[in-house]
Formats: structure tokens, C-alpha cells, sequence
């Protein structure tokens, strides 16, 4: 009897599982060729766990706008009559760009989870409060004599433990030293970051002055071909010159306006692609200083061998691949100590109270 209870409880358990998993499968879409209609609040926020509503084709695949996410970050106050140098680009850049932002939380998660760690190293108390409610009902009878046997009975029990780890081998040692590594790992991400953000405004600055120079000399070159147009003209009108001297000077103009087409194009995506990589609202304009006549740094006199073997000792993907190595030997000594036996100081201690009606 006690196994068939079993049974049937073990099948109800079941069944109220599958139930579950079935009834979920309602937030899905209906159907593989009908789009999918999402229940939404006032503002065109998506609600989870809506039981969503099937289209027609012609409702089309497009999700609904969500307001609060329609505005665009609000442009940097800058100064618009300045020309902003490499430097000062950068350390706006530093300061504005989402992915410093990420990563230094991601330092910081990681920092916190190694402080997690080390609390293992602390005693721990528990604390259990367990209330008792008794009800018995029932009759006795023997000939001649009916007894009831109603009894009620309640009360609760509190108690409290304490356990400290005192030794294991190493265990928590090696567990601590795998996290700090993972520390160690988020914050030469976080130098990494900034690095790379350095790198790319950098490389955005030098393509924007590249492109700008070309622009200018493609307008340069536009005014020169229309100089020597008016000339060909004026010699054509005074009957020195040829038709075909002419029509090649219009080609000439012609090229020229349509290199300065190009070149214009390509100064302003230089633009928009140092703005991205300083990680700023696409509207912001400002004004890009010069680098003509800018000397090289006397750094990079050095010799190529010194700069090879400065990067290997710095750069952050071979620094954090060092201690990547280190955070999983750490975690083949923790699991090492934990096959070894543990010594524990414990003490518990109860209090109960009750009553019997």
C-alpha cells in the first residue's frame, strides 16, 4: 500500500510538471508562416509571458516601437570654435564611450565575486524556526463505556548552529586564488578597453586628417582645371586655340568636380567614423584640429626589436591569457582538496516551547 502511494504521488508530481511545460508553450507563435502579434503596454513595451495572438501575412514581421527607447543621446555640450586635438578627442571618448562603462562593471562583478570567495573563510550561523500544530480526533468505546480521545497539541521549535571550516586541504585557497585571477582577468579587459578605444580614435583621427587632405586637394585641383578651362576658352575665342584643346579641358573640370564629389564623401564617413569609434551621438559636430607639420614622437625611433619585446611583455590579450592559465590550475588543486577529508568546529543549540489541550 505505502509503494503505490509513492507511485501515485510520484505520477501526480509528473503530470503537474508536463502540465506546466505544456501551458508554456502558448507564448510561442501559433504557426510557422504566420507572424508573430505581441501583447503590449501604452508605451509599446512587450509584455513577457502574454499568450501572443496570430496575423494575417499582411500585418507583416514588424515588431511594435517601444517609445521609451525612441530618443537619441543627447549631443556632448562641446565647444563648436574649437579645434579639438588627438588627446582631447580621446579623453572625450574615455569618457563618454558605453564600452568603458561595461567594462569597468565587469571589473568590478569580478572583484566582487572574489570578495565572495573569501568569505568562505568565515564561520557561518543558522538560524531554524519549525512551528507543530497536532490535531487528534477519535472514540474509544469498550462495553458500556465511550471515551473520547480528542487531543490537540502545538508548539515550535527554534535552534541554531553554528559550523567554521577550519581546514580543507586548500580547498578554499586554491577557489580564492582562481577568482582573484578572474579579477585580475576583468581588469586588464578594463585596460584593454581602453586601449583599443585609444587605438581606434586614433586610427579614425589620422584616416579624418587623411581624407580631409585629399578633399583639399581635390578642390585645389578642381580650381586648376577650371583655370586652364578659362584659358582654353580665351585662346578658342581669339581663334589660337583648338576644339579638341577645349573639350579636353571640359573633361579635365569635369573629372576634377566629380573628384571633389568623391573626396567630400569620403572626408565626411572619415568624420562619422571617428565619431562612432569615440563612442558619441552621431549629431555631434565638431571641429577636427590639423596635423600638418606635426613631428613623429621620438618613441618610435626605437629599434624594432625593443618594440616587439615591450609589446609581448604588455599587451593585454597575452597578459590575460597568463592568467587564464593560472585560474584553472588553481581549479585542479580545488578539486584536488576536495576528495581530502575536512575538519569542522560545529555547536548547535534549541529551544522549544509547547502545549498539550
Amino acid at each position: 500500500m505505502r509503494q503505490l502511494r509513492r507511485a501515485v504521488v510520484a505520477a501526480a508530481w509528473s503530470a503537474w510538471l508536463a502540465g506546466c511545460a505544456v501551458s508554456a508553450i502558448g507564448m510561442a507563435p501559433d504557426r510557422p508562416d504566420q507572424p508573430w502579434v505581441p501583447t503590449t503596454t501604452a508605451t509599446g513595451e512587450i509584455v513577457p509571458g502574454a499568450r501572443p495572438s496570430a496575423a494575417s501575412p499582411e500585418a507583416g514581421y514588424v515588431l511594435p516601437a517601444n517609445t521609451d527607447l525612441a530618443g537619441l543621446p543627447a549631443p556632448l555640450g562641446l565647444n563648436r570654435g574649437k579645434a579639438y586635438s588627438l588627446p582631447e578627442l580621446i579623453d572625450i571618448a574615455q569618457s563618454n564611450n558605453p564600452q568603458t562603462r561595461t567594462a569597468w562593471n565587469d571589473a568590478r562583478n569580478a572583484a566582487l565575486v572574489a570578495g565572495i570567495a573569501e568569505s568562505t573563510y568565515l564561520p557561518r550561523l543558522r538560524a531554524t524556526t519549525v512551528g507543530v500544530y497536532l490535531n487528534n480526533q477519535g472514540n474509544a468505546s469498550v462495553p458500556g463505556l465511550n471515551v473520547s480521545t480528542n487531543s490537540e497539541a502545538r508548539g515550535a521549535i527554534s535552534a541554531a548552529s553554528l559550523e567554521w571550516l577550519l581546514f580543507d586541504f586548500g580547498e578554499r585557497a586554491a577557489v580564492v586564488e582562481a577568482t582573484k585571477q578572474a579579477s585580475i582577468i576583468a581588469n586588464i579587459a578594463f585596460n584593454a578597453t581602453h586601449q583599443q578605444i585609444i587605438y581606434d580614435v586614433s586610427v579614425a583621427f589620422y584616416a579624418n586628417a587623411a581624407a580631409r587632405a585629399r578633399a583639399a586637394t581635390a578642390a585645389q585641383s578642381l580650381k586648376n582645371a577650371q583655370a586652364v578651362e578659362a584659358a582654353a576658352n580665351d585662346r578658342y575665342k581669339h581663334s589660337i586655340g583648338t576644339v579638341v584643346e577645349v573639350s579636353q579641358a571640359h573633361q579635365a573640370t569635369a573629372q576634377a568636380k566629380l573628384a571633389v564629389v568623391q573626396a567630400d564623401g569620403a572626408a565626411e564617413n572619415a568624420y562619422l567614423n571617428l565619431i562612432s569609434a569615440m563612442g558619441i551621438s552621431p549629431l555631434t559636430r565638431i571641429n577636427i584640429a590639423m596635423v600638418s607639420h606635426r613631428r613623429l614622437s621620438p618613441s618610435m625611433t626605437a629599434s624594432t626589436q625593443s618594440i616587439i619585446s615591450m609589446a609581448l611583455a604588455r599587451r593585454p590579450d597575452i597578459l590575460t591569457a597568463y592568467a587564464a592559465q593560472k585560474a584553472p590550475n588553481a581549479n585542479v588543486q580545488a578539486a584536488i582538496a576536495e576528495f581530502m577529508p575536512k575538519v569542522f568546529l560545529a555547536g548547535t543549540t534549541a529551544y522549544n516551547n509547547g502545549n498539550l489541550m
